[in-house]
């Protein structure tokens, strides 16, 4: 078995290898690897970058970070997203002077066209002219004092006009002082990101801006090599796990983590006097590779959710053990006074009495029963309170779990579908498939590409209806008592017996731990708000998630001719218990009767 699983390892990563070189390969020989835009057709145009980072200046003191926040931009860009070395400008440190920023952006506005996208990184000495409040770059040689030899907020705006860099989207991110000059009152509120968000935003042009502050000075400090806003902003496309994103929905968590780690603000907004914002936004295009990894990504997340529910039941379990015991020791305690006032009772008047013989002495072990009896009903009923409000929180925390779990199931499966929907997602089928499938052991036995048979096995909801969620399988999930019906009775007259070994044999769902309801149980879904006509005819109330073909449902109690219970007794009955869905009654009948009484098996939802 050992060797089989190694070689479908060894197959899987082979495979999983071959479609990753050939997508190199095809990129070596000159093949164009397009993103699908949210349109669902490709984006036709390219990702163009440029990345300015200087901390060795000759004049202005010297920066820590600046060149590590720009390279590592750099890094989860070209790695993550669609952006290759074809369509990248690096400029650092001594590179970094006027005459190479602005020739840069001039060859920018040569070579880039109007389908494609581009975006701007600097992280350098941001300064303010004291006399034109204007905000500036300051390139590696500038001056202190000579303004000219800076680079202005004005000057870079002009090439972002839209006459100058013709782009659809440009996005213009400055990690340096003064930076927020670049929209003087031109801020827009974030809109909610939905899907129609994202596809309004690709397809109508834009000119943005993400900067570290606004007109203020910004640290330099920061994370592990990186300022504080690179810090954030980096984490943030690393986290990422959507096909795209927007500054709109990446913003936020930047924000949130520069404001909290440091006294300033970072701004986003539409950039001032250029043109081309028609509102749109620029747009992130996660690689298929990122995607795939983000599949797996909640998988830990989610067993660890498990494991606490797991935990919070066993903990459950000891407390309800050690109350028990406290109980069964009062219990104790009671019996051994009963036994001593029996004992004293038939001692008093005869010649065995003692000293301590007598009618108070009994008064006395009778108050004590007395007390000791109060105390054990209310051990008793404390145990049940507090058993019935554990039960309660697991069983809320249970039925949370699961809706996450659905919703992560979905998640999973949407983001496989919108994979192998991309031309360049289909290469990756094979992966795509095995990474879904690595989240859920159980689903090893599936077909690949099969999703309803994985939507089954892995308990998808079909519909919902007031505390019960009903499954592709063919289950019904009450999340009040954790109980897992089948969605149907069997279908037709059937005896006790036979009712008992259908639920016993049900394998419905994948399960095998199927069983007879109790009378109590099936009562919990008698509701008689909710009604339907069963098939036979007659009226059934509880919810349309479960169907049954008539009203009368056996339960598992069986009885002798005289009524005495033998559940737990191997011994020849000859009635059983019935529930009646149409009127809520409870009987018992002969077990041979088989007319018109189904069967409806019951398992934990555990």
């Amino acid at each position: 078995m050992k060797s089989i699983i190694m070689r479908i390892t060894l197959f899987t990563i082979l495979l999983f290898s071959l479609v990753v070189s050939s997508t190199y390969s095809a990129a070596e020989r000159g093949v164009v690897i397009r993103p699908l835009a949210p349109t669902g057709e490709e984006v036709q145009g390219s990702q163009w970058l440029l990345v300015i980072g200087i901390d060795n200046y000759l004049r202005w003191p010297k920066l820590r970070t600046a060149v590590n926040d720009a390279k590592a931009l750099r890094d989860v860009l070209t790695s993550r997203y669609y952006f290759d070395k074809d369509h990248l400008y690096e400029l650092y440190d001594a590179d970094a002077t006027r005459a190479n920023i602005l020739s840069t952006l001039r060859n920018l506005a040569k070579q880039v066209k109007p389908e494609d996208s581009l975006l701007i990184f600097y992280a350098g000495h941001g300064n303010m002219d004291t006399i034109t409040k204007a905000g500036s770059w300051v390139p590696v040689e500038s001056g202190l004092q000579d303004a000219s030899a800076w680079i202005s907020n004005h000057d870079v705006k002009n090439y972002l006009n839209v006459d100058a860099i013709k782009a659809t989207h440009i996005l213009l991110v400055s990690d340096s002082c003064f930076a927020g000059d670049f929209f003087r009152g031109y801020r827009g509120n974030l809109p909610a990101v939905t899907d129609a968000v994202i596809k309004k935003a690709y397809q109508l042009s834009s000119r943005q801006a993400i900067t570290s502050g606004g007109l203020e000075p910004v640290s330099d400090a920061g994370f592990g090599g990186n300022s504080v806003f690179s810090h954030f902003f980096v984490a943030a496309l690393k986290d990422n796990k959507k096909p795209h994103l927007i500054p709109s929905d990446l913003f936020p968590t930047v924000k949130a983590g520069v404001a909290q780690n440091a006294e300033q603000f970072p701004q986003l907004g539409g950039l001032y006097g250029v043109g081309g914002q028609e509102g749109g936004e620029y747009v992130f295009f996660l690689k298929q590779e990122g995607r795939l990894q983000g599949l797996a990504a909640d998988t830990k997340a989610r067993q660890a959710e498990l494991e606490q529910l797991r935990r919070m039941e066993s903990e459950a379990a000891k407390t309800k053990g050690k109350e028990q015991a406290e109980i069964t020791k009062k219990e104790r305690e009671l019996a051994e006074l009963d036994s001593q006032i029996a004992a004293m009772r038939s001692r008093l008047g005869t010649s065995a009495a003692g000293d301590h013989d007598s009618l108070q002495g009994m008064l006395a072990m009778v108050e004590q029963k007395e007390k000791e009896a109060r105390r054990l009903e209310e051990l008793k009923k404390q145990r049940e309170e507090e058993e019935r409000k554990r039960q309660a929180e697991i069983t809320q925390l249970k039925a949370e779990a699961e809706a996450r779990r659905v919703a992560a199931i979905e998640q999973d499966i949407a983001t496989y579908e919108k994979i192998l929907s991309s031309t360049c997602g289909k290469e990756m089928a094979t992966a795509a498939w095995e990474s879904l499938v690595s989240n859920y052991p159980e689903a090893g036995i599936v077909t690949m590409g099969d999703i309803n048979a994985l939507k089954g096995l892995l308990k998808l909801d079909l519909a919902r209806d007031s505390g019960f969620i009903a499954y592709v399988n063919g289950t019904v999930l009450d999340t009040k008592t954790n109980l897992m019906w089948a969605a149907k009775d069997n279908g037709s007259n059937i005896n006790w017996p036979n009712a008992k070994s259908y639920c016993e044999n049900y394998s419905g769902g994948g399960y095998t731990d199927w069983r007879m309801p109790t009378q109590d149980e099936l009562a919990g879904l008698y509701d008689t708000v909710k009604t339907y006509k069963s098939d036979s005819g007659p009226d059934v109330h509880l919810t349309g998630l479960i169907r049954l073909s008539y009203a009368w449902v056996w339960a598992s109690e069986a009885y002798n001719s005289y009524g005495t219970s033998f559940i737990f007794f191997k011994t020849s009955v000859s009635e059983a218990a019935l529930f009646g869905f149409n009127s809520g009654d409870r009987i018992r009948v002969n077990q041979s009767n088989d007319n018109y009484n189904r069967a409806l098996p019951v398992r934990s939802g555990k």
